[in-house]
């Protein structure tokens, strides 16, 4: 059986629930469709595409835009008594004074302070407001399949593919290292992309990975088929017997 997963996974993300769980949905649909031993037709990776995802990603050394859990202050220049501190909400927005609930979620900083000069200056005059990231929300970056602890592991810039799954326990045998697949949230409109990295270039011929992982990404490592052919043998055969087979190499 053949699955293809398109580049748009998820056509828009649900602001009531945040980012990270649309993300884990696509984990557990990969664990789910490689248990069942479909393959996965996801294409490869290039260096022109990974330019283009990173500059499109949240990082924060870029225009980052605000996410659920980021600390805000806000500040009003000429009018102290406005400011305030808040974080927002995994609804994506927050209480302003003088505005009442205000989405925030997918703003810079520059534009939020924007929307309150003109939500507020019917109230206040001339009024200039600064927002700033106080500290953002913690990010994490989602291992599954094939490693030693799939799990969510802490982000950090410059985080590579192979630096995240040796940091998830590293490859299982049963590991396939040629079709890693990374999925990545795109744009204001958190479309999805999927793209299958080589790591066994990296790891066998020292060449240098093409891409760094974002906030929130998800990596899954898919078994081999020889791992696949020695479950099902196993689920098919050998815990069918009421006998045991004899061992060969490999089952």
């Amino acid at each position: 059986m053949k699955i293809n997963i398109k580049n748009r996974l998820v056509q828009r993300l649900d602001t009531r629930t945040g980012i990270r769980y649309p993300l884990l949905i696509i984990l557990f649909s990969l664990l789910f469709i490689w248990g069942c031993g479909a393959e996965i037709k996801v294409p490869p990776l290039t260096v022109a595409e990974a330019s283009r995802m990173e500059t499109e990603s949240n990082y924060a050394r870029q225009t980052y835009r605000i996410e659920p859990g980021d600390s805000l202050n806000i500040r009003y220049t000429f009018h102290p008594e406005m400011n305030q501190e808040e974080i927002v909400r995994p609804d994506g927005k927050i209480s302003a004074l003088l505005v009442g609930e205000i989405s925030v979620v997918g703003l810079t900083a520059a534009e939020l302070s924007k929307l309150l000069v003109e939500q507020t200056s019917h109230r206040l005059r001339d009024p200039e407001v600064i927002v700033d990231l106080v500290r953002s929300s913690e990010k994490t970056i989602y291992v599954g399949g094939e490693v030693g602890r799939p799990s969510a592991v802490p982000y950090r810039e410059g985080l590579s593919p192979l630096q995240a799954i040796l940091a998830a326990g590293g490859f299982r045998d049963t590991a396939r290292l040629d079709s890693i697949i990374l999925v990545r949230a795109q744009g204001q409109e958190k479309d999805y992309i999927s793209r299958k990295i080589n790591l066994e270039e990296v790891i066998l011929d020292g060449g240098k990975e093409l891409i760094v992982l974002a906030p929130q990404d998800v990596i899954f490592v898919p078994r081999t088929a020889i791992a696949n052919a020695n479950i099902w043998v196993r689920q098919h055969i050998k815990d069918l017997l009421p006998f045991p087979l004899p061992r060969f190499p490999g089952l």
